[in-house]
């Protein structure tokens, strides 16, 4: 089902936007955003219908920038399905065509009633969903985002069918309690079936069909090979043969919106060949979901198990709190996920520290009404901007044009277009009032120093001195190692960063220091 998603409040549109653009000069696998599960957040819980998919791309639009996506083999039709089950030996045909797009199925498995939208195979995914709902429609400099999309291979299982109808009535039966159906035979992973499903042919591999259905969108291996040799790729303190490209090339002057990578390959070799996709689709050690840079995690924050990857630049206490302990020793930040449970699911709190330490949570949860599953996944993305502060930035008032002139300015008349990094986040302060003033170490994104005096926005330029420039965090980790040092030095007071809209109202950077 579509979920009844809250309006953007107009701070929280700019807070997603310039938070996008702080990063354009951030190679792409150290960005640090939210992710999301599709099947265990969405799918499983609700349905394996077209409604139910529809919420991808408002969260795409709101800040998540990676998706996890179970596909299913079809042994039977070889294709690729979103539909986890095909029917087992009691089950009638179906038979799908393509001018019969809204057939939904009742798949009982496990004793659980599952809906199937049973047209929906990866291809469909591809152009119906990625390309027609989310692509096309922020395929501008303004709202494009370019995402990574994990899939899981898996085989589709054989499952008795409860009913099959149009989409109303499909939908109240699936809801029926699961003891109104003890007759049924609960399918099984093992058991096989004569029954075919007839379609139209959608058998290429996935690389064909991704090329079929995105050609122009997808940042391939094949091109972070040739990116790598013509010394276009970064790491986190420079250029690098072995890194990635700037989030600004992919993003704003090539154009790609999406890159595919594998995660769970459970469909066996002699079934899909995945060898056939290596150019298109980066590999586990390209874009790791499991193994050293992946945690996952439990409602007591283990300490020694954040220690022994982040160490000894950033570490998670059993306290829940964030412990810098060294600036010149930082973890590379590449491709660092931390994933919750359905037991343990996030809390705002706990998913903002894993992002301060630079990793990107993942939510995994499943949960058992709409309603909860909107305040979870809402709750996340709100707390999935680590730069800034809640309700911030405001879009400040005009006052009565003096002299010709239309400044913008707060109710008290001062003029607030600077931001400073505060106790609670970024936020929106008087271009005129007085802070230290962030300086960060040349060609070296986590060494910061501040300023020797206070100074006004309009002078802090001059403020830094030496081998030192003004600048801002680009990441949550060179965030967190600023936050550390604003607080050791000046307390409770904000520091001058170098984020500003004086030229316009409520604009974005305006200036932006030099990335490395």
């Amino acid at each position: 089902m579509a979920l009844n998603w809250p309006s953007l409040a107009g701070s929280d549109e700019y807070a997603i936007r310039s938070q996008r653009d702080l990063t354009l000069n951030v190679s792409i696998d150290q960005l640090v955003n939210l992710a999301i599960n599709l099947n265990s957040v969405l799918l499983e819980p609700l349905n394996y219908t077209s409604d139910t998919l529809s919420n991808f791309a408002t969260i795409v639009r709101r800040g998540a920038t990676r998706v996890f996506l179970d596909i299913y083999w079809n042994s039977r039709t070889r294709i690729w399905q979103l539909c986890p089950f095909i029917p087992d030996n009691s089950s009638p045909a179906i038979n799908v065509t393509a001018s019969n797009t809204n057939d939904s199925v009742i798949f009982v498995y496990d004793g659980k009633a599952y809906t199937c939208d049973i047209t929906i195979t990866f291809s469909k995914f591809l152009s119906d969903f990625l390309r027609n709902q989310w692509i096309d429609s922020t395929d501008d400099n303004l709202n494009a985002q370019t995402i990574v999309l994990t899939m899981n291979l898996r085989s589709a299982k054989a499952a008795a069918i409860l009913d099959i109808g149009q989409e109303g009535s499909v939908a109240s039966k699936a809801n029926q309690a699961t003891t109104n159906i003890p007759n049924l035979q609960s399918g099984s992973a093992t058991s096989t079936a004569n029954t075919a499903i007839v379609t139209a042919s959608d058998s290429d591999n996935l690389a064909d069909q991704i090329d079929d259905a995105l050609r122009k969108y997808v940042y391939t291996p094949v091109m972070l090979h040739l990116d790598r040799s013509k010394a276009l790729t970064w790491n986190d303190t420079g250029a690098s043969s072995q890194g990635w490209p700037l989030l600004k090339n992919v993003l704003l002057t090539d154009f790609y919106r999406v890159l595919f990578s594998f995660g769970d390959i459970e469909v066996p070799t002699t079934e899909y060949d995945t060898n056939l996709d290596a150019d298109y689709i980066f590999s586990n050690d390209d874009i790791p979901h499991s193994g050293t840079g992946v945690i996952s995690y439990t409602s007591n924050f283990s300490s020694s198990e954040l220690n022994a990857m982040t160490s000894p630049a950033c570490t998670i206490s059993d306290g829940n709190d964030i412990s810098i302990t060294s600036t010149g020793a930082v973890v590379k930040p590449s491709w660092l996920i931390a994933s919750d449970t359905s037991d343990n699911p996030f809390s705002a709190a706990a998913m903002l520290q894993y992002m301060k330490c630079g990793f990107s949570p993942v939510l995994n949860a499943t949960l058992g009404s709409s309603s909860d599953i909107l305040q979870y996944v809402t709750t996340a993305l709100e707390s999935s901007r680590w730069s800034w502060m809640a309700g911030q930035p405001m879009e400040q008032l005009e006052p009565t044009p003096t002299n010709g002139a239309t400044p913008i300015t707060g109710g008290s008349g001062d003029v607030r277009r600077c931001a400073a990094l505060t106790e609670s986040g970024w936020a929106v302060e008087n271009c005129y009032s007085k802070y230290k003033v962030a300086c960060r170490v040349a060609k070296s994104p986590y060494n910061w120093t501040l300023s020797q005096k206070k100074v006004s926005y309009y002078d802090s330029i001059g403020a830094c001195t030496g081998d030192t420039i003004l600048s801002l965090p680009r990441t949550a980790l060179q965030n967190t190692m600023l936050q550390v040092l604003r607080q050791a030095d000046v307390g409770s007071d904000p520091v001058w960063i170098d984020m500003n809209s004086i030229e316009r109202a409520v604009c974005q950077i305006l200036r932006i220091a030099s990335a490395y």
